[in-house]
């Protein structure tokens, strides 16, 4: 059984790491990413949890032309650093990101 009480409190280290979280900006788009990845859109849509014709959107110019959101680069970073680093993520890191028992691919 654990010592906490629930909900648990936030130290100001907590706060402030969760603060510079919450402001950061996304370091990779669709651009970035198929740029540095050998990957369809079909697949940038699947990593970013889109249909197909939004991320098509998302390269056209013009009228059809959409941006992605903020979230829609957090899942192209966070996609971009398993791909670069997940050897070096502790393995309970690895478990929670990528689990081994999904017979989903």
């Amino acid at each position: 059984m654990s010592n906490y009480s629930y909900p648990r409190p936030l130290n100001d280290e907590q706060f402030t790491r969760l603060r510079a979280y919450i402001y950061a900006q996304p370091q990779i788009d669709h651009q970035k990413f198929s740029a540095k990845w050998d990957v369809s859109r079909e697949f940038i849509a699947e990593i970013c949890w889109v249909d197909i014709r939004t991320c098509h959107s998302w390269f056209s110019q013009g009228r059809t032309h959409q941006s992605p959101q903020a979230y829609h680069k957090w899942y192209l970073t966070l996609a971009d650093l398993i791909l670069e680093r997940f050897d070096e993520f502790p393995e309970f890191l690895q478990v929670l990101l990528c689990p081994s028992n999904q017979g989903n691919f």
